[in-house]
C-alpha cells in the first residue's frame, strides 16, 4: 500500500471541501440528503449527508486517516470483480504489482441495520434561491426478496424509469397534463433496506397537483394493477436492459462489486435476464400493495418552498 504523506493528505482535504461545498448547492444532492436524513433517522445510512461531511471535515487529523485506511484497505476486506477470461499469469503478476503491498488485515463484520419503524407522510423542506421546486417523494423499504426486487424494478420501469421513454408518470403528468419537464423514477437498494423514488421539477403552483397524480397512479396499480400487456412490455424492457449489460464488462464488475459491499453475496450475471423474465404480475402488484404505502412516504423539497404544504389528496 503506497504510503500518503500528510502534505498530499491535507492537499486531498482541501480538494474534499470543495467538492462537498458544490454538492452543497446540487439541487439533487440536497433532495437526497433531505430524504435520507428524514427515512433514516436514526440509522446509520441516516449519517450519509453531505452536511455532517462538511461539517467534520476541518477536524479529520491525519492520524485518524491513517488508522481508518490500514483497517479498510486491506487484502482481506477488498472485493476484486473480474469479467471476462483475462491470462491467469499475466493477470497474477499485475495483481501482485498493484495490490501485492497491501497487508493482509482483517474482514470487517457486516452488521445488520433494519429500517427503522415509522408511520405518517412527512415533508421535509430547505429553501433555495431558485424558481422551481425540486421534489423528491421517497418511499423507504425493508429488506426485499429476490422476487420482491425484482417486482420493484418492472413496477419502477413501468412507472418512471428514462429507459422507458412513455412511462406512465412522463405520459400522464408531462403529456397529458404539460405539469412538468421532467419527472422520472428510480430504485436504490442497501444492505438491509431499499427506497423507491420519483422526482420532478416543477413551479410552485404545481407541486400538489403532481404529488397526488403520481400517488394516484401508485395506488391505482396496487388497488387494480396493470393490464398484461403493460407488465409484459415493462418486464421486456428491464429483460433487454438486463441482457444488454451483458456486453458492457465495466457495468458487470461494478455491479459484482456493488452486490457483494452491499448485499455480502454476488449473483451470476448470465440469469440476470432469466430472473427478470420469470417475474409475475402478482409479484409487481404485491410490492405496491404491501410498500408503496403513503402513510410511510417523505416529500424532500428544494427551493421556493417557504410557504407550500402540500396535502395528500386522493
Amino acid at each position: 500500500m503506497a504510503p500518503i504523506s500528510a502534505g498530499e493528505f491535507e492537499k486531498e482535504r482541501t480538494v474534499l471541501g470543495i467538492e462537498y461545498a458544490g454538492a452543497s448547492e446540487d439541487p439533487s444532492t440536497i433532495l437526497d440528503d433531505l430524504f435520507i436524513r428524514t427515512a433514516w433517522h436514526g440509522h446509520i445510512l441516516g449519517r450519509n449527508d453531505t452536511v455532517p461531511w462538511q461539517d467534520n471535515l476541518p477536524y479529520l487529523t491525519f492520524e485518524q486517516f491513517s488508522a481508518f485506511r490500514q483497517k479498510v484497505n486491506c487484502g482481506r476486506n477488498m472485493v476484486l470483480a473480474v469479467v471476462g477470461d483475462p491470462p491467469i499469469q499475466p493477470f497474477l503478476e499485475v495483481l501482485e504489482e498493484t495490490l501485492g503491498t497491501l497487508p493482509e488485515g482483517e474482514l470487517l463484520p457486516v452488521e445488520h441495520f433494519p429500517l427503522p419503524v415509522r408511520e405518517g407522510f412527512t415533508v421535509v423542506k430547505q429553501a433555495g434561491v431558485l424558481k422551481q421546486v425540486h421534489a423528491l417523494l421517497g418511499f423507504p423499504l425493508p429488506r426485499l426478496t429476490g422476487s420482491e426486487r425484482r417486482g420493484l424494478e418492472i413496477l419502477n420501469m413501468y412507472l418512471g424509469d428514462l429507459n422507458l421513454f412513455s412511462s406512465v408518470l412522463f405520459r400522464r403528468v408531462r403529456e397529458e397534463l404539460a405539469l412538468v419537464y421532467y419527472i422520472e423514477s428510480t430504485v436504490e437498494t442497501f444492505y438491509d433496506s431499499s427506497t423507491f423514488m420519483v422526482k420532478w421539477i416543477c413551479p410552485p403552483f404545481n407541486l400538489e397537483t403532481i404529488l397526488n397524480v403520481v400517488l394516484e397512479e401508485i395506488g391505482e396499480v396496487a388497488r387494480e394493477g396493470i393490464s398484461q400487456k403493460e407488465f409484459r412490455r415493462a418486464r421486456q424492457v428491464l429483460s433487454l436492459q438486463k441482457e444488454g449489460q451483458l456486453e458492457e464488462p465495466v457495468t458487470i464488475s461494478a455491479a459484482l462489486a456493488e452486490e457483494m459491499i452491499r448485499a455480502g453475496r454476488v449473483s451470476d450475471p448470465e440469469l440476470w435476464p432469466k430472473k427478470v423474465r420469470r417475474v409475475r404480475r402478482a409479484d409487481m402488484i404485491r410490492v405496491a400493495q404491501s410498500h408503496l404505502n403513503p402513510d410511510r412516504a417523505v416529500l424532500a423539497l428544494y427551493g421556493p418552498v417557504e410557504n407550500l404544504e402540500p396535502r395528500i389528496l386522493v
